[in-house]
């Protein structure tokens, strides 16, 4: 079959069966809150000084309790500790205990879709704060944005959603949780890791993008943006450990997402906070995203 016959396939398939979910009105108000709230000085840079990450995640359990999301654990609360001492950035002694908060939608079947970004960031320096709005307050942000979309339009599959800690610490949090899982990770069919989400000019990355058993769904995502053109690009990578999804490679199938261009804060910068954080692509790109759900 040509190519634009398929496209004009895929066009017809997405304009007849989109469900409420996807068409439902999506601008930035709901993210632009949750990233303000978590890069604020408050939350000291969702590190382990004064307990930052703690406050996040009190902050986080509390939102998603809000959005009707389920426990996935007591408490929400997947507790773990840092197996090593750092003397930079994000600064921990051995043996803090961190938290991964995890909830869950139910289904109408108990296959899975997994939501999963890092909600800590690299805490403080002295008295300078690493604000983190890119990363990761826009990736927890779209993550709880899901969230509350599921829970107003349930569907067919369970929905997951996974917030890690100690990511920038060496991908701790989501290394503890798949040793240790809380899901049957074998009924996942696809785990969804979203990761520095402002911005976004030049398009999305999709990270394991080529494996046999991720590249139907990167397949399928860039067809629906080659109909309706939400993002200049969907770009393609393989495999690599720089962030959550990482561990779960081994488990089930796992994407990795983060945008391409600006306009964001600095990266790993005291320069990263909420004023510099660029949604102007969001509305489109959580179309696509929600799009690219609809068909799994």
């Amino acid at each position: 079959m040509a190519r634009s016959a398929r496209l004009l396939i895929v066009g017809l398939i997405l304009t007849i069966h989109l469900s409420p979910f996807t068409l439902q009105a999506q601008d930035s108000t709901y993210a632009r809150r949750i990233i303000r709230d978590l890069s604020s000085e408050e939350m000291f840079g969702r590190g382990m000084q004064n307990r930052g990450d703690s406050i996040a995640a009190d902050y986080l359990r509390t939102e998603l309790m809000a959005n009707g999301v389920k426990p996935l654990c007591k408490n929400y609360f997947q507790y773990f500790r840092f197996p090593k001492t750092r003397t930079k950035p994000p600064i921990v002694n051995a043996g803090y205990v961190s938290q991964n908060v995890c909830g869950y939608i139910p289904g109408e079947v108990d296959t899975m879709i997994v939501f999963t970004a890092h909600y800590e960031h690299l805490g403080m320096s002295g008295d300078t704060i690493f604000y983190g709005a890119h990363d990761n307050a826009s990736g927890t942000a779209a993550v709880m944005d899901l969230a509350r979309m599921a829970n107003l339009q349930r569907g067919q599959y369970t929905y997951v959603f996974l917030l890690f800690g100690g990511e920038e610490s060496g991908l701790v949090g989501s290394h503890y949780f798949v040793d240790n899982p809380l899901i049957q990770l074998s009924k996942v069919k696809l785990l969804v890791n979203i990761d520095l989400f402002c911005g976004g000019d030049e398009g999305l990355m999709v990270v394991n993008a080529n494996s046999r058993e991720t590249s139907p769904y990167v397949d399928l995502l860039q067809q629906i943006n080659d109909v309706h053109s939400y993002t200049p690009k969907v770009a393609r990578r393989d495999n690599a450990a720089n962030s959550d999804h990482y561990w779960f490679t081994s488990e089930c199938p796992a994407i990795f997402l983060y945008t391409l261009g600006g306009p964001f804060g600095g990266y790993h910068s005291p320069t990263d906070t909420c004023d510099g954080c660029g949604l102007g692509n969001y509305h489109r790109l959580m179309t696509l995203l929600r799009a690219f759900l609809e068909q799994l």
